[in-house]
C-alpha cells in the first residue's frame, strides 16, 4: 500500500515492491505472480478499508459508504480505474452486497435495483477518476471536488427518494 500511496497504481509493480521489502525481484515472485495480482491485492485493501455501516437510515447509510469509499480510493492515484476491471471478490463483494441493500432499503423497485446499485457505484468510481485526472489541472470548474460529490450524492440519493424510479 505504501508503495501504491506513493506512485498511484502505475508505481505498483515487482520490482518497486521488491525494493521496498528489501528483496530481489526474483525473490518476490514467490509471494506474488506479477503486476497484476499486486493491483488486485492493492484494490482488496482499498476496499477493505471502506466503512460498511449496519446501522442508520438508507440515506445516512450511503452517505458514510461514498465517503468512506471516496477517501479511501484518493490515497491511490488510478485506483478507481483498477476497481472497474477487477472482478468482485471478498472487500468488493462486502461493499457490493451493502450497495445491494441500500438500494432494496430506499425502496427502489426489484427491475431497477441494479441499474440504481451500478449507478451509486459509477458515481464514486467515476468522481475518484475524475478527481484524480484533474489535479493540478487547470480548469474552471468554481466548486471544491468535496462539494461537487456531496451535491452529486444529494442528487442521488433524491433520486432514489422518488419511489417512482
Amino acid at each position: 500500500m505504501r508503495v501504491a500511496e506513493r506512485g498511484g497504481v502505475r508505481g505498483v509493480t515487482v520490482r518497486s515492491l521488491a525494493t521496498e521489502l528489501g528483496l530481489s525481484t526474483t525473490a518476490m515472485y514467490r509471494y506474488v505472480e506479477g503486476k497484476a495480482e499486486l493491483l488486485n491485492l492493492v484494490a482488496e485493501a482499498t476496499l477493505a478499508s471502506v466503512e460498511l455501516p449496519e446501522s442508520g437510515s438508507w440515506q445516512q447509510r450511503i452517505r458514510v459508504v461514498a465517503n468512506s469509499a471516496r477517501k479511501a480510493m484518493l490515497r491511490i492515484d488510478g485506483i478507481a480505474d483498477v476497481l472497474q476491471t477487477q472482478p468482485a471478490k471478498g472487500a468488493a463483494q462486502q461493499v457490493d452486497a451493502l450497495m445491494q441493500q441500500l438500494v432494496v432499503d430506499a425502496g427502489v423497485p426489484p427491475a431497477r435495483r441494479e441499474s440504481a446499485r451500478l449507478l451509486l457505484m459509477i458515481f464514486i468510481l467515476g468522481s475518484v477518476s475524475f478527481e484524480q485526472a484533474l489535479d493540478g489541472l487547470p480548469h474552471q470548474l468554481v466548486e471544491s471536488p468535496e462539494t461537487r460529490f456531496q451535491q452529486g450524492l444529494d442528487v442521488l440519493i433524491a433520486g432514489l427518494s422518488d419511489r417512482a424510479c
